[in-house]
């Protein structure tokens, strides 16, 4: 069976990539043939180009810690690592930048999937996309949506109606986040079940095929900040005073008292090399939380302002609320980094695997074992 899987796959963000390469991995595990369709509009890719140097300068170097001549060479850098490793670890099909590009050449497959991440949060794709709702194909095709993200509870009320008529349309669905499955559900017009993100169906082992071991000889802290927020650098100030660790975090400008050189211009495997070896790990991040259970790492997350409940909704569900601070729920000791029943926390992930895996294969009407639950 061939599968075709649109996402935000070309983010260069690790949490958007690593799905994307997590999802294409599950479905090569359950033995289909699948790929990843290249749909990377302009309101993607505009968030990551590098600017040109004459315009960067123009902007003055108030956004710099260094030059801005060395700052934009690592934007270089970064942008070139990271592509490169989108095009030489994702199966990818087509090459469009317009929803018309996709409408008049879709790839061919035999069933179709609207991965992960927040492709129905019209936030992010200036309105509501109808690539993300497969309206490029023709009627009676294969539609399934495995983990789809709103990033919020509702759909706001101008786009209702679109993602109504094109969830309709999808033979099965599923969401991420409890918040969005009431609003899911009311627009596909059946239930709605809550499935893993795909970063979770795969083990720790199978990352490996991805992982670059990191070449710092310190031990350090690990802030991964999606959100700039006050009170996570405090804490993590705080932190790195009583351990008597330095910080890495992903930015490329000097935010924390002491700070070793950041992992900004890091691949998504190499990232996965620094969690790995970390001593604690501090995150507002949704991916950021998950990789330092799947890791089992020391950590903490603060919610983000506006997407926070999927860092909720997924530490209630594996029972590890204790590592939630939220702004009324302070930071208490060292004890709410650790994770004091690994063993438990794995079997609760397999679980949840399992049943994530079972809607899959399911909703692409697959027979056998198919992917481990490990």
């Amino acid at each position: 069976m061939k599968t075709a899987v649109i996402t935000f796959h070309s983010a260069h963000n690790y949490g958007a990539t690593l799905q994307t390469w997590a999802l294409q991995k599950a479905l090569k595990k359950l033995g289909t043939d699948p790929c990843v369709i290249h749909y990377h509009p302009q309101v993607i890719d505009r968030l990551y180009e590098v600017p040109k140097l004459d315009t960067v300068k123009k902007r003055g170097q108030y956004l710099f810690h260094k030059s801005v001549r060395e700052r934009h060479k690592q934007l270089k850098l970064k942008y070139s690592k990271y592509n490169a490793f989108i095009k030489s670890h994702l199966e990818l099909a087509g090459d469009y930048t317009t929803y018309d590009e996709l409408l008049a050449n879709p790839p061919k497959a035999d069933c179709y999937i609207a991965g992960s991440d927040q492709i129905w949060n019209p936030d992010h794709t200036d309105g509501a996309d109808p690539a993300y709702l497969l309206r490029f194909l023709p009627e009676n095709v294969c539609r399934v949506a495995y983990a789809a993200s709103i990033g919020r509870e509702r759909f706001p009320a101008q786009y209702e109606a679109e993602y109504t008529e094109g969830i309709r349309s999808f033979s099965a669905v599923s969401v991420r986040e409890v918040t969005a499955k009431t609003a899911v559900e009311k627009a596909f017009g059946r239930e709605v079940p809550v499935v893993l993100d795909p970063t979770m169906l795969l083990t720790k082992a199978e990352y490996e095929e991805i992982k670059v071991p990191t070449k710092r000889k310190e031990k350090y802290i690990l802030v991964y900040m999606m959100e700039n927020n006050r009170e996570l650098i405090s804490l993590a100030n705080r932190i790195s005073v009583v351990t008597g660790l330095p910080i890495i975090q992903r930015k490329p400008g000097r935010i924390f008292h002491s700070e070793l050189p950041s992992f900004f211009t890091d691949t998504p495997g190499e990232f996965l090399g620094e969690l790995e070896k970390a001593e604690y790990v501090i995150t507002n991040s949704f991916h950021g939380t998950v990789f330092s259970m799947i890791y089992e790492k020391p950590f903490v997350s603060m919610l983000h302002t506006e997407t926070g409940s999927r860092i909720s909704d997924l530490l209630k569900s594996v029972g590890m609320e204790e590592h939630l601070i939220r702004p009324k729920r302070k930071f208490r000791s060292m004890e709410q980094f650790a994770i004091k029943d690994a063993p438990a926390l794995r079997r609760r992930i397999a679980e949840l695997r399992r049943e994530s895996i079972c809607f899959l294969k399911e909703a692409l009407q697959i027979g056998g074992n198919g992917v481990g639950e490990g």
